[in-house]
C-alpha cells in the first residue's frame, strides 16, 4: 500500500474531484449541493437492495458526480478526531477487513424478522444494528450521510415516514450518537434511539410548507438534537505500519 493519501490533490488537503476544484471549503459546497440533490432522487427510487453493495450504490449514487471512487471501498486506513473523544478517533474497519465486517453487520440485520417489530422496537433496532455499519466506515468520505440515507430508505421500505430533515438538522447530535454506539461491549444506545423514534414515523412527514399550528411542536424537536457550534472535520490517512 501507498505511504500516503491516495485520494487527496498532491501537497493539499483536498480530495481529488471530478470538479477540478482545489479549495477545500468550495468543495464541500459543491459537493453539499451535489449530494442533497441526488438524496431527493434516492428517495422517489423505490430502493430495496438492503446489502453491502446496496450500500455501495447509495454512496455512488450520491457522491459519484464529484468522486471517480465513489462507491468504491476505500483502500487506505483512515481516523477522524472526535471532539466528544477528547481528539480520539473511533476504531474503524481495516481497509483489508471492510467486506468481512459489513457480511457479519449485514447477517445481524437480516436476522430480524422486521415486519413483525412495533414502532419502538423497529428504531431501537436500527439504533443497535445499523451503527456496525457505520463503524466499518467503507468509503474514504462520506459514510454518514449515506448510512443515514440507507436507514431512511430501509424504514421507509417497511413501511414507516422518515424525517430526514430532522436528521440533517441535528448533524452533530447524529454522528455523537453513532460514536457512542461504537464500544463495544460499553457502548451507549440510547442516544441514536432518541432520535430515532423522533425520525421515523407512522405518520407522513410534514414539509415546512404545509405547517401551520403545529411549529412550535416541530422547532422544540429539533432543538432537542441541536449541537451548537457543530463543524465536520475530515478524515485523516492512517499510514500502515
Amino acid at each position: 500500500m501507498s505511504k500516503y493519501d491516495i485520494y487527496l490533490l498532491e501537497n493539499s488537503k483536498v480530495l481529488k474531484n471530478k470538479l477540478g476544484i482545489n479549495n477545500e471549503a468550495a468543495l464541500d459546497q459543491a459537493e453539499s449541493i451535489m449530494a442533497n440533490t441526488k438524496m431527493a432522487l434516492l428517495f422517489n427510487s423505490g430502493f430495496s437492495d438492503f446489502s453491502s453493495k446496496g450500500v455501495c450504490a447509495i454512496h455512488k449514487t450520491i457522491f459519484g458526480d464529484v468522486y471517480d471512487w465513489a462507491g468504491e471501498y476505500r483502500i487506505i486506513n483512515v481516523q477522524k478526531r472526535e471532539p466528544l473523544l477528547a481528539g480520539k478517533s473511533v476504531w474503524y474497519s481495516n481497509w483489508e477487513d471492510i467486506d468481512r465486517d459489513l457480511k457479519t453487520a449485514w447477517k445481524k440485520i437480516d436476522e430480524v424478522h422486521w415486519s413483525n417489530l412495533s414502532h419502538d422496537e423497529f428504531a431501537k433496532s436500527v439504533a443497535h444494528l445499523f451503527p456496525a455499519i457505520w463503524q466499518a466506515h467503507p468509503f474514504r468520505e462520506g459514510n454518514t450521510r449515506t448510512i443515514v440515507i440507507l436507514i431512511a430508505l430501509f424504514a421507509e421500505h417497511y413501511g414507516y415516514y422518515f424525517d430526514y430533515e430532522l436528521m440533517a438538522a441535528s448533524a452533530g447530535y447524529v454522528r455523537n450518537a453513532f460514536v457512542l454506539c461504537c464500544f463495544g461491549e460499553h457502548s451507549e444506545f440510547e442516544h441514536l434511539e432518541k432520535i430515532l423514534l423522533d425520525a421515523i414515523s407512522t405518520d407522513p412527514i410534514e414539509d415546512d410548507d404545509e405547517i401551520e399550528n403545529d411549529d412550535q411542536e416541530k422547532s422544540a424537536k429539533y432543538e432537542r438534537y441541536y449541537t451548537e457550534d457543530y463543524k465536520p472535520t475530515p478524515h485523516e490517512y492512517v499510514e500502515e505500519e
